[in-house]
C-alpha cells in the first residue's frame, strides 16, 4: 500500500503546481466516457425490452374477405398455442392512416386489411400455427413481432458495436494523455527528484510521490467529471419526463448499469495511474 499512499511527511517534500493538466484530462475523457457509456447500455437496455416485448407476440394480416378475418380468428380461438386475440379497430387503424397521409386519409376509400394482436403461450409453436392457418384461409399471414422488430434490432446492434469502438478509443486517448501528463510532471520536478537522488532517495520513493500525485489528480478529476456527465444526463431526460416517468434517464438504465456507471470514474483514476506508474518507472529509469 505505501506503493500507492507515501506518508504524509514524503508528500511535502514535493512541491506543489497550481497548474497540473492530469486532473483536466481525466475530467474530460471520463465525462465523455460517461456520457458514451450511458448511452450504450441505454441501447442495450432498449434490445432487451424490445425483445422481452415481442416474446410470444404475434400479428394476424387478413387481406381478404371479411368471412376470412372470422375464419381465421376462429380457429386461432381455437387453436390451444393462442392465449389471447386483439384485434385492431377500425378507427385506429384510420387513425394511424391519418399520421402518415394527412387529412386526407378521411376521404380516401383505402381497403383497409384486417389486424390483430396474436398472444402465444409460452413454448407454443407459432411457424406450425402460421402454416395451417395459411393453409385453412389462404392469402392470411401470421406474423412474429420479432420478424418486424429484426431491422431496428439490428440498428441497434450496430450502435452498441459503434459505442464499444468509441470507448475504446476514449481508453486509448486518455492513457496517452496521461502518459504526456505523466512526462510533464517528471519534467516540471526533475530538479527536486535530482535532489531526491543526491540525498540518497531511491527509484521506488521517487516514483511514490510522482504516482501519489497523479492518482490523486484523477481521481479529482474523474468525480468531477463524472458529476458533470450525471448531470448533462439529468438535463437532457427532462424534455422527456412524461414519456420516461419521474426517474428519468434511471428508466432506461437497470441497477445493474448504474452500478457500472457510477464504478466508471474508480475505473477511470486507476487506470490513469496504472499507466502515469508504468510512464514514470520507464523515465526514472531512464535518467539514472
Amino acid at each position: 500500500m505505501k506503493a500507492f499512499f507515501p506518508p504524509a511527511s514524503l508528500r511535502r517534500l514535493l512541491p506543489e503546481q497550481k497548474r497540473r493538466a492530469a486532473p483536466w484530462i481525466v475530467g474530460l475523457m471520463t465525462f465523455v466516457t460517461v456520457i458514451v457509456g450511458a448511452f450504450g447500455l441505454g441501447i442495450i437496455g432498449a434490445i432487451d425490452d424490445l425483445r422481452s416485448a415481442s416474446a410470444g407476440q404475434w400479428s394476424l394480416q387478413v387481406t381478404g374477405p371479411a368471412g376470412d378475418a372470422a375464419r381465421a380468428e376462429a380457429l386461432l380461438r381455437s387453436a390451444p398455442e393462442v392465449a389471447a386475440i386483439e384485434r385492431i379497430g377500425e378507427a385506429e387503424l384510420r387513425a394511424e392512416l391519418s399520421r402518415w397521409l394527412g387529412p386526407s386519409a378521411d376521404s380516401l376509400d383505402l381497403p383497409l386489411p384486417v389486424l390483430a394482436d396474436v398472444t402465444l403461450r409460452a413454448g407454443a409453436d407459432g411457424s406450425r400455427l402460421a402454416g395451417r392457418l395459411e393453409a385453412a384461409v389462404p392469402g392470411t399471414r401470421l406474423v412474429p413481432y420479432a420478424d418486424e422488430l429484426a431491422p431496428l434490432l439490428g440498428s441497434l446492434r450496430a450502435l452498441t458495436l459503434l459505442v464499444a469502438g468509441l470507448l475504446l478509443v476514449l481508453a486509448l486517448a486518455m492513457a496517452a494523455a496521461v502518459t504526456l501528463a505523466a512526462r510533464s510532471a517528471l519534467d516540471a520536478n526533475r530538479s527536486t527528484l535530482d535532489i531526491f537522488h543526491g540525498i540518497g532517495a531511491t527509484d521506488a520513493q521517487l516514483l511514490t510521490l510522482l504516482q501519489h500525485r497523479i492518482a490523486k489528480d484523477a481521481m479529482i478529476g474523474g468525480g468531477l467529471g463524472a458529476l458533470a456527465a450525471a448531470a448533462v444526463l439529468v438535463l437532457a431526460a427532462l424534455p422527456a419526463r412524461d414519456l420516461l416517468g419521474p426517474l428519468g434517464v434511471a428508466t432506461l438504465l437497470r441497477p445493474a448499469d448504474l452500478l457500472f456507471l457510477l464504478l466508471l470514474p474508480v475505473v477511470q483514476a486507476l487506470l490513469a495511474t496504472m499507466v502515469a506508474r508504468t510512464t514514470l518507472r520507464k523515465a526514472l529509469a531512464a535518467i539514472t
